[in-house]
């Protein structure tokens, strides 16, 4: 999994429909006047900003992640004393800060290898103060994938792998399966929070249409590319992607795409 100078994710994040998204897990938190907040894996900041927005009235919003590039985008797109950012892992973060009242992780699920996600849950449950709540969303589930586009995201391939195969190149085929294909269904999402001990545990599935535009964004993500393509060049990895997604919407005639995202939430 690459984190890559310039192939960030806050392209991404700044599309209407991430932030709708992420604006849907932040109202789940239900943050307390006060509480202090950690936004675990987050990214170049969006849901940082989203929370100190929604919950004006909190006390502090800690944000963690492992890239040092993501995370000097957020430091810029927030000053905030309220704020502060560090470097680590989500596997680690249980380490990084004292208890808090509401842990948040915005689509960093998919990120972590299935064996190790119990795991993080199970720190966010014991970083968390009685009463705290947990809260995360991932696009990537056993579920996300509606039946009636499956057919897109194999023309797609198809188009990536053409486009590259015309320029001498071609897609990495012999490779371990991408992290974020180690899929989990919402059920099983629901017995991570339990088996840490979290109660009130809830989740839910919501649909969400995907522009050219939007999916063009993705495009630029390094941790996308490298998944999608298996490549290490990222810059081919992109217009491949890019090329080939043109070419799909308009040979398919589409104007968007549905998929879902999953929504769980829990209470210490």
């Amino acid at each position: 999994m690459a984190f890559i100078h310039g192939y960030e994710f806050d392209e991404m994040s700044r599309r209407g429909l991430y932030g709708d998204v992420t604006q849907r897990l932040v109202d789940i938190c239900q943050a307390a006047p006060g509480s202090v907040v950690v936004d675990v894996g987050c990214g170049s900041g969006l849901a940082t900003q989203l929370l100190l927005e929604r919950f004006a009235h909190v006390g502090s919003i800690v944000g963690v992640d492992p890239s040092e590039h993501e995370l000097a985008i957020a430091r810029k797109r927030l000053r905030d004393p309220k704020v502060r950012f560090l470097t680590g892992r989500a596997q680690d973060v249980e380490s990084l800060v004292d208890p808090v009242d509401v842990a948040v992780l915005s689509n960093v699920m998919h990120q972590i290898p299935e064996s190790e996600r119990g795991a993080v849950v199970s720190g966010c449950y014991r970083m968390l103060k009685p009463g705290g709540r947990c809260a995360l969303n991932t696009l990537f589930y056993d579920g996300a994938v509606l039946p009636d586009t499956r057919h897109f995201y194999a023309r797609w391939l198809q188009a990536t792998r053409a486009w590259l195969k015309s320029r001498g190149s071609d897609l990495v085929l012999e490779r371990d399966k991408p992290v974020a294909m180690e899929t989990l269904t919402p059920q099983q999402h629901e017995e991570l929070f339990e088996r840490a001990g979290f109660s009130a545990v809830k989740s839910e599935e919501e649909t969400y249409a995907w522009t050219l535009e939007d999916w063009d964004a993705l495009c630029g993500y390094s941790v996308f590319i490298e998944g999608a393509t298996g490549l290490t060049d990222m810059a081919l990895g992109s217009e491949a992607l890019k090329a080939a997604l043109r070419t799909t919407f308009q040979d398919l005639e589409l104007t968007e795409v549905p998929r879902s995202w999953l929504f769980v939430s829990g209470v210490k």
